[in-house]
């Protein structure tokens, strides 16, 4: 084997490992609500995924009623998202959550399930909800930047699309953690989640504090909805596949860990092209769910939590 063979044997791998992280990216906005939700509330929210895909409809209709740059639908859409929920949160999940069952003296096993049932029930609820509106047809958010790219030198280059995926994600990580860390409100969530008894006792109002970071959850969603329409079409029963993805991404970097969230999205994406890369289509798929499993077993708490 040549030098020239070594050259493009190395810009494979390097075409492999930047279009995985830039994947990646996308995998962690997709699943930043999910692992915020969990990190603060200890919910696993059955229906994110069809969140994802409401936030993406919003920006359709927005788009179709005013015929604006889609970035601007944003600017609606993600405090709308907000607002859906906080009062989500505050008027239902609120009710069925481990901690109140606690103070209710359920059962711990009742205490975690209910929460499961319920927003499985409303995953159930978005998806009809949106079939009816929308019908089956698929929509999507449309734009110039698909079917551009970004070269880096001349045998690099990386979507255009999928860098901005990449780019939103680290800024929106960012902004969320230091949000976390040095605002009163966020200070505020972090000791609800650590121990809700002693915020209480302390004054706090735990279920507004919840209320707020599921709010977070949701305008973060809202995010990754707008990317998933701006990358590909979609339609009103897309959610469940998006859900499985942020768990896997949530499960890699450790089931409420923001940093964790982006660091086990980028891994995965990294697995899944090489592994399509160099045995071909159906090995994507397989390795991350590969991956997945693997981290499971030998390190359950996932690879990148404290």
């Amino acid at each position: 084997m040549d030098n020239n063979d070594f050259y493009w044997l190395f810009v494979d791998l390097a075409n492999g490992v930047l279009s995985g992280a830039m994947l990646g990216g996308y995998y962690a906005l997709i699943s930043v609500g999910l692992a915020l939700n969990f990190g603060v509330m200890r919910l696993v929210n059955l229906s994110h995924g069809d969140w994802l895909i409401v936030a993406a409809y919003f920006c359709v209709v927005l788009l179709g009623a005013v015929p604006v740059s889609p970035f601007w639908s944003l600017v609606i859409v993600a405090p709308l998202m907000y607002v859906i929920g906080y009062l989500v949160q505050r008027l239902l999940l609120n009710h069925v959550s481990v901690q109140s069952a606690e103070r209710r003296g359920m059962s711990p096993v009742f205490g975690l399930m209910l929460p499961l049932l319920v927003t499985f029930g409303l995953s159930i609820v978005l998806s009809q909800g949106m079939l009816l509106v929308f019908n089956a047809d698929a929509a999507t958010i449309r734009n110039d930047l698909s079917f551009s790219a970004v070269r880096l030198s001349e045998d690099l280059s990386v979507s255009t699309l999928r860098l901005g995926f990449f780019v939103a994600a680290a800024v929106l990580l960012a902004a969320l953690a230091a949000w976390m860390r040095t605002t009163h409100t966020g200070r505020a969530i972090r000791a609800a989640s650590d121990d809700p008894e002693i915020a209480t006792l302390m004054g706090m109002r735990t279920p507004h504090v919840y209320a707020v970071a599921s709010g977070v959850a949701l305008a973060s969603a809202s995010v990754a909805g707008f990317m998933i329409g701006m990358s590909r079409s979609f339609q009103p029963f897309d959610g469940p596949p998006f859900l499985l993805m942020a768990f896997g991404v949530v499960i890699l970097g450790g089931l409420g860990s923001l940093a964790g969230c982006f660091a086990g999205g980028i891994t995965l994406g990294i697995v899944q092209v090489l592994a399509g890369t160099y045995f071909g289509p159906a090995a994507q798929q397989v390795s991350g769910y590969l991956l997945i499993l693997l981290v499971l077993a030998v390190r359950p708490q996932g690879l990148f939590s404290k």
